[in-house]
This record gives structure tokens, sequence and C-alpha cells, in this order.
């Protein structure tokens, strides 16, 4: 068997995609959305893309559900191409269930042209060339012609402007050694990367010169001209021109191309530490200063972000640009804006001068060449360092400044780069108490800094597979905060990484440096924070602190009705303001929503603990008490919009606020406030149904429900909706025990009440448990009452959800016909009130009944459409079943790839939303997958385990069985024999549910 180390590929990007592996050679792909997966993949190696990072990039019109499931066809197809027989599964496409990548084997020419280009600069002379020469025969062509992904544009000129630039330091190179043949060869070799350079065309035309082939040279400034006005409908500019007329004129000593020998004038910093991770930022801020266009740019961050390391960074990297013209300027210790000037002189070593004041000094010096200034920490004097800023750019056209600063200056012109939180441990990190693999924790560039940081103080420090959770959640905890990361790595001489765990409930004690060459505001990360803190009014610190009780974020209204006490004017523009202003200095971050309407509002963890402190105790009962009112407030306005026609921004509304609803429940909890929190509870079960949030939902019922409670009517009310909601979500999950008690007293209290409503919603959710468990007449007893009790109140939701569920009765006795009708009719009524939700669950419904009537294509096109339906809306259970159908209907068509990856991805969806119910479906019809691949020992032991679930959670897999399963197990007993097929059964039916939910879940892990 061929091995993956024998096996291995080199991915070509330049001049087109190609995959190459020993004589083989792929240049065709099912489709080009694939190839495009493989290239992203190829161009960013030795990383692991999160799934719903690719589904974006990808298929960004998509639907969620949509584009996962193109995602893994991709997947499917290139696993074909990349892993043939007899090369192991998943060795070279490196694929689970939240992450795809490339394996560390696989090589690209784009990764081994920036390597090449990265050594050459600290190389001189021929050593420089040998790797220049080596970058300039990689590039054969631009980056994936033919492909208009915006990453691969931005990208295409960045790699096309390095490939230019080669050459050009190689024709400089050998110009200054006299080899004028070899300048020559890579003159036009530069014109062939990019035939429309005017720069590439003047050093040609100066080599020629140089060489004394003046005729050849006056040549090709007709040829330059020519190719100029074809191609860009213009001629060469006058600096061109006239820079020309001196080489041939012999008028001015030919100058060598840029980049010219380095003048040692920079004063850049030397850090003692290494660098790790910022490549997106790195290559934003190098496009845009070098472009000509953009004369500041301002780093923007919380405090700790790493923003002046960065920037000495970005300066070090193109200060070649710049003739090494480059200059730092230390601003975070002066307290006075009037002392900046001198500062920057300092920077630039000028002499002072007692005629001369500093600023024109400085004017003078930076204006006698294209020169970049830093000017690192210029947040405490934003507004007096402006006009000085300002005054720079008008009198010293060829400056370029960069800032560092915890908010921006606010100038015209001005560029803002955020610079965010290193890329740590988080999604698909979580390790759910498995194993985390040491190297692929080390492609994280927080977990790099953190090792590093930590082999400073105890050099023998580093991943192991003993340390490796515990690390993944510690940097997880962290945040990627650079600044934080630095001072927990430390502690690594005295403590684990587990016991740095279990220390961070006190991190602002526990964050704290020995260093003594750390600026006082980064000796802890408090210091950090103060700084910012300190500089806010007084109205402002408070209004800061009474945002640290949102958890996932908030809105701008939901910061007025939380907030607002904090001002004098409560008026929405304040709160604008006041948002607008934490904003611009660091402290919350600003996500625009998916839909575009609005932006929502959040603090990195450690500053909203930092915030948070800031509330005094007397003042925290009442902050919490006002926030989980508004919540209350938002859910029950919510509930009848979920199952409305604008269902859908009120689902996602719900979601964005989910990590809140969690927060005032468990307030709710500690403060024994049991109206609050069950109100609030019980207005969200239907959101919990509609997003799969099954367990946590029906478990935060259980906990409320648990509170002493008054007994008065309206707070009976709040019980039995609380029990309904509850008995409601436990029906869904397969909860069985203590489902009974459950109902039978939320019956009791609404007849109690005498609240036909509520008795109506609770005897629909009776007769759905009555028929799971096989006894149809008594859940057609509960739904007669039911319908009856609807259609007194006039509420057509009630009927309709009625007439769904006597269509699932008549479904599950093959009744067909009769189903057909009472989906017919309920769908009507859903669709006139636009509900989604429910729309897609009768087309799932009715696929199922088109499906055991064997007209699979109707049954195709109903489950597509109920996918597409509620996709937006549900997204993860309710769909997670219609992909199961779609996965038996992929089955019984003959498409077995197709099956599997689909119901990979519905008990994935199974095991994270612990939907027990949808699990012994899955498990089921994985079994009868199992069973037509002839992996006969796997479907028996499948096939086991979904029938001990069926008893135990009292299901019904009516009307697909008993047929199916009979003669399923009939082929399998008589290929495996009675001794193997009683060994199967058994080996499955010991499993418990938790070892059934690891035994699915490792079926859905393998490699699709």
């Amino acid at each position: 068997m061929a091995t993956a180390q024998s096996h291995i590929w080199r991915i070509e990007l330049f001049g087109g995609l190609r995959a190459r592996s020993g004589t083989q050679t792929i240049d065709r792909f099912q489709t080009q959305k694939t190839a495009a997966l493989l290239a992203y993949l190829a161009f960013y190696p030795n990383r692991r893309h999160l799934r719903e990072e690719l589904v974006d990039l990808l298929w960004p019109d998509a639907e969620s559900e949509a584009g996962r499931h193109r995602l893994s066809q991709a997947l499917v197809s290139l696993r074909s191409q990349l892993e043939p027989d007899g090369v192991p599964k998943n060795s070279i496409l490196r694929a689970d269930r939240q992450t795809v990548g490339l394996d560390t084997s696989v090589v690209t020419d784009t990764a081994e042209f920036e390597a090449a280009l990265f050594s050459s600069k600290n190389q001189t002379g021929a050593e420089a060339a040998v790797r220049l020469e080596r970058a300039v025969t990689l590039y054969q062509g631009d980056l994936l012609p033919g492909y208009y992904e915006d990453w691969i544009i931005t990208e295409r000129q960045r790699l096309l402007d390095m490939a230019t630039g080669a050459s050009r330091r190689l024709v400089a190179h050998y110009e200054e050694i006299n080899q004028f043949e070899r300048a020559l060869d890579y003159a036009r070799r530069g014109l062939e990367i990019d035939p429309i350079s005017e720069d590439l065309h003047v050093d040609l035309i100066r080599v020629l010169a140089a060489s004394g082939q003046r005729a050849a040279a006056q040549r090709h400034f007709r040829e330059m001209e020519r190719i100029l006005i074809k191609e860009l409908d213009e001629p060469p500019s006058a600096a061109t021109k006239a820079l020309v007329e001196q080489i041939l004129q012999n008028t001015m000593a030919a100058p060598p191309a840029r980049p010219a020998s380095r003048v040692k004038e920079t004063t850049l910093p030397s850090p003692l530490t290494r660098f790790f991770g910022r490549d997106a930022e790195i290559a934003q801020a190098q496009s845009l200063l070098t472009s000509g266009k953009v004369r500041l740019l301002t780093l923007t961050g919380i405090g700790g972000g790493g923003k002046t390391r960065l920037a000495v960074e970005i300066a070090g990297r193109i200060a070649v640009d710049f003739s090494s013209a480059v200059w730092f300027a230390p601003l975070a210790d002066l307290s006075d804006a009037r002392s900046i000037p001198s500062a920057i002189a300092e920077a630039l070593r000028l002499t002072p001068s007692a005629d001369t004041p500093p600023l024109d000094l400085i004017v003078t010096s930076l204006s006698a060449q294209p020169s970049l200034l830093v000017l690192d920490n210029l947040e405490h004097l934003v507004e007096e360092a402006a006009p000085i800023v300002r005054e720079l750019l008008a009198r010293a056209p060829s400056l370029t400044i960069l800032v560092t600063s915890r908010q921006r200056l606010g100038l015209q012109g001005e560029r803002e780069i955020s610079v965010p939180p290193l890329e740590s441990p988080v999604g698909s990190f979580k390790t759910n108490g498995r194993a985390v693999s040491p190297e692929r924790l080390m492609e994280m560039d927080a977990i790099q800094l953190f090792v590093d940081r930590a082999q400073a103080v105890r050099p023998a420090f580093k991943v192991t597979a003993q340390n490796a959770a515990a690390i993944a959640q510690l940097c997880e905890r962290l945040e990627g905060i650079p600044l934080v990361i630095e001072l927990c790595a430390a502690w690594a001489q005295t403590l684990t990484p587990a016991q740095m765990l279990t220390q961070l409930t006190r991190r602002f004690e526990l964050l704290v440096s020995r260093s003594v060459d750390i600026a006082p505001r980064h000796q802890s990360l408090r210091a950090a924070l103060d700084y910012s803190y300190v500089q806010l009014p007084e109205n402002l610190q408070r209004f800061f602190g009474r945002l640290s009780v949102f958890r996932g974020g908030w809105t701008l209204e939901s910061a007025e009705a939380v907030g607002g006490s904090s001002f004098a004017d409560t008026s929405s523009y304040v709160i604008l303001e006041a948002v607008t202003t934490l904003r611009e200095r660091s402290l919350i971050l600003a996500d625009e929503t998916e839909e575009g309407g609005a932006f929502r509002y959040r603090m990195l963890e450690t500053l909203r603990e930092f915030a948070a402190e800031q509330v005094p105790p007397d003042e925290r009962e009442e902050l919490h008490r006002a926030h989980a009112e508004y919540l209350m407030a938002l859910a029950e306005a919510a509930e009848p919009e979920i199952a409305g026609g604008d269902q859908a921004p009120w689902l996602e509304r719900m979601e964005a606020e989910h990590d809140n609803f969690r927060a005032a429940m468990h307030w709710a909890l500690e403060s024994e406030s049991a109206e609050i929190g069950l109100r609030l509870a019980g207005a969200l079960a239907y959101f919990w149904e509609a997003r799969g949030y099954l367990g946590e939902g029906q478990e935060w019922l259980e906990k409320l429900l648990a509170l002493p409670q008054a007994t008065s009517d309206s707070l009976r009310r709040v019980r039995a909706n609380a029990l309904t909601g509850r008995g409601y979500l436990m029906r869904n999950q397969g909860a069985s025990a203590g489902i009974d008690a459950v109902m039978e007293e939320a019956l009791r209290l609404w007849r109690a009440i005498g609240d036909d409503h509520g008795l109506a919603v609770t005897l629909q959710v009776l007769a759905t448990l009555a028929y799971s468990r096989e006894d149809c007449d008594l859940a057609r007893v509960y739904l007669e009452e039911g319908l009856e009790l609807s259609r007194k109140l006039g509420d057509p939701m009630l009927v309709a959800q009625a007439m769904l569920n006597l269509g699932n009765i008549a479904l599950e006795q093959a009744e067909f016909p009769e189903a057909l009708e009472f989906y017919s009719d309920s769908l009507e009524i859903f669709r006139a009130a636009r509900n989604r939700v429910r729309i897609a669950h009768v087309l799932n419904n009715m696929g199922l009944v088109a499906r055991f009537q064997e007209d699979y294509p109707r049954a195709f096109t109903l489950l597509q459409e109920s996918l597409e339906t509620g996709i937006e809306l549900t997204g993860r259970a309710a769909n997670a079943t219609t992909l199961l159908n779609l996965g038996t209907l992929y089955r019984l068509d003959g498409q077995f790839a197709l099956a599997r990856a689909t119901l990979s991805e519905a008990v994935m969806v199974a095991q994270e939303v612990g939907e027990r119910r949808l699990l012994a479906y899955v498990i089921k019809e994985l079994g009868h997958l199992a069973c037509v691949e002839h992996k006969f020992s796997e479907s028996v032991r499948l096939l086991s385990i979904s029938e001990s679930m069926r008893k135990t959670l009292a299901l019904s897999f009516k009307p697909a069985d008993p047929v199916e399963l009979e003669r399923d197990l009939a082929l399998a007993r008589e290929a495996l024999g009675e001794a193997a097929f009683n060994a199967a059964w058994s080996a499955g039916a010991r499993l418990t549910l938790a070892q059934a939910f690891d035994e699915a879940l490792k079926q859905a892990q393998s490699p699709q």
C-alpha cells in the first residue's frame, strides 16, 4: 500500500492550477469552485480552515446548510483525486467536523517563491542573487489566471509586485558588478512578468545604454511608447520621458535601479523577541503604504494588542521601498503634545538649532527623499497631535506616516487598520474531552507566541499530548491579546498550563510582569486597561461599566435600555455618541450583521471583566435586573413573531441575543427571581425548538421551575406555560423520563386557570407524545379536543399544527393519501401566515410520503424545497432531519458517497444539540447504508444500537419498519453466519446512549 510520504503532492498556482505527484498531473477539477477550494487551501498552507469560513468564501450567497453540503461534495471530489486507491484516507486532505486543511507534506510554488524572497532580505550580493533568481524562476505567470475571487485578485497583484521587485533587484545587482548581459536578461524577464511597468522599461533602457547599446536603448524607448499607448491608452509619464532623455544624452550618470544599496538611516528598534502572525494586517499595510495613494495609516486596537510590535514589523519589511529612510518616534512618555516635534527631531537625529524651530528642521529633513515616519503610542495626545501630523504631511509631500494609537486621529485621507487579537484556539479547537493535537495547536499564532515566551523562562517547555488541551483552553481564555499571553506565559517557570488555567479566575492578579524593562502601562493587565479607562469622562466610565452586563454583544437599543441611566440626556443620539467614542478608543468592537442592517457591539472578555469591576457593588443587583427585564420583554415580544411572516429576522435577533438570555436566566436562578426567569424561558421555548437547542432549553426550564414560586393566577399561568414548553422540548429531544409528570401538571394548571389557548397547545404536545409511543387512538383523542379549542379560539396556527400532527399519525400507519391531505391543509394555512419554519416541516413530511410511495424525484424536490425554505431560519436540528431524509433518498438512489456525507452532517448536528431521537434515526439509516455497501458487521452493530435507542426513547420507526429492518438483518445474517451476526448484534445492544453518541460521531468523522 502506498503511504502518504510516498505520495507527495506539489500544488502549482502560478500560471494556472496544477497538482503534481510523480508523473501524475491534475489540472482538471469537478467544478471551478472545487478548484478554487484546493487553491485556497494550498495558498495558505500549514493552516486549518474553519468549514464556515470556506463556505462564506466560496459560496457567499448560499444558505449555511446548502453551503456546507456543497463544501462536503467538493471535498469528496478532491479526496478522490488527491487520495486515490492505496493512499490512506485523510493523509493529504485533512478534514474533520470543524476544519479543513492540506497535510504539511504538500508543497506549493507560491510558498517556495515567498520563502526565497524572504530569505533574500537578510542577504547581500551573490547570496541574495541566488535566492532572487530562484524566486523569479518560480514565478511562471500570474496567480491563478481565470479566477476572480477577491482574495485571489489581491494576492495576484501582491505577488506580481514581488516578482517585478525581485527582477529589478537582480538588474541592479548585475549592473553594479558590470555583468550587463545578466542584467539585461532580468530586465527582459521583468517585462515578461509586467509588460506595462514604466520602471522596468526604464531599467532595460538604462542597462542597454550603460552597456554601449544606445541605438537599442532608443528603439526600446519607442517600443515602450507603443506598448503603453496600446495597453493603457496613454504615453509614458513626463518624469519617465525626462529620465530616459537624460540617460540617452548621457547628461547624468546612469543611476542604479531601485532598490539602491541601503542607506542605514533607519531608527527602528531591534526587537529582542520573535514576531508571530499578523500576515493579513502586514499585507494590507504594505499594500497601502507602498501604493503612493495613502500617506497616513493608523493602527488601532486595545492596549497590549501588539500595535507597536506590528508597526515595527511593517516598517522593517517596507524599509527597502523607502531606501531605508524610516524613523521611529516613541511618544508614550510625553505628557504634552507641544513636545512631539522635539521627540520626532530626536528620533531623526537632528541637531537642535536655536534659530530654527524643530518642526522646520523635521520638514527639511523628511523632504529630502521619500520617507516613512512611525509615530508610536499617540492615543493620549490625539486631539493636540492631529494638527501637527496634518502640517507635516502638508509641508513634506514625500512623507508617509504610520501611527499606532488606541483611537484614530480623525484627519482627512487617514486610513485605519484595526489590529485584532491573534488567531487563537476557538471553535475548531474546543476539546469536548477529546485529545488535542500538539501539531495542530502549533499552527495557531497565539499558541506560537505563548510557547515562545514560555520557553524564555523555561527552555524545556513545549506542547505535548498531556498539556495540549490545557494550553488550548488557556489561550482561548487569553483571547489572543499579545500582552496578556506574554504576561501569562512568564508563569511557566512556576505553574503548569493547567495551573495557569485555574489561576485565570483571578486574571488581574495573575497577569503582572516581573520584567524591569517594560513600560509601566504594560507592567500588568490592569495597568494597560486603566491607561485607557482613566481617559474617559465620568459618565462614559459608568456607561462602559454597565455594558459589562451584556454577553455576546448588544445593540444600540439594548445599550440605551440598560446603560442609558449613565447620562442626564438619554436620547438615542447620546447613546450613539457614547458607543462611538468607546469604539474609537478601542474599548469595544463593532461587527456589522450579515444582513448589513445594523451593527452589534461587543467587548473582549478581558475588557468585560475589567469593566464589570468598575460597577459599584451597590448598583450591581439593579443592573442585572434591568438587563433581565429588558431581555424578558424582548423574548415575549418575539414569541408571536416567530410564528409569523417576519420570523426570519426575529430568529436571527434571538440567536444573536442567546448569550444574553443565558446570562439573564443565570441571574434569575442565583437571585431566585422565579417570575422573570420563567417568563423569559417560557417565551424562548419555540426559539429553542426552531434552532435545535432542545437539551439546553429544557435544562433551563427544569432549573427555573424548581425555584420557590407564588401561587397567584398570573404566576400559575407563567408556570403552566413554562411546563408546556419544557414538555415540548423534552418530547422533541426524546427525553422520556419525567415527561408525563411535567405534562400532567401543565394540563391540570391550564384547566384550573381556564386558559383555552394554553390548554390547546398542551393537548398538541400530549398528542405527539402518544403517537410516538404508537398509541394513535389516544393521540387522536387529544388532537380532536385540541382542534375543537383551536377553532373556537380562531387560531389558524394551532389548527394547522393539529392538521400536521394528524398527518403524522396517518403517515405512521401507512395511510399515505390521508396523510397527504392533512399535510396539504396544514401547508395552506402555514403558507398564508408565511411561517417558514412550519412550512419546512410540512414539506419534509410530504417528502417522506413521496419516498414511501417510491416517487423519488418528487421526494427529492420536496425535501430540497424544505431545506431551502427553512435553512436560514432553523439551521440545526430541524434541517438535520431533512438531511437525514435526503441521505436515505441518496442511499435508495445508489449515491452512497453523498448519502454518507449527508448523514455525517446530520449526526454531527444531533450530537451537537443532544437530539437523541434524531440520533436514533441517523444510526438506523447508517446501518442500512452499511448493508448496501456490504459492510455487514458494521450494519448489524448500528441497527442493534438504533433498536436499543428506539425502545429506550419510546420511538417508532414506522412505516419503514419492520420491513427494512427485517430485510437487511436477513441479508447480514446470511453473509456473516449466525455466530458473527449474534456477536455484532450483542456488541451494539450493550452500548449506552452516551456510547451510541460516540459510535455515531466516529462514523461522522470518517473521511468524506
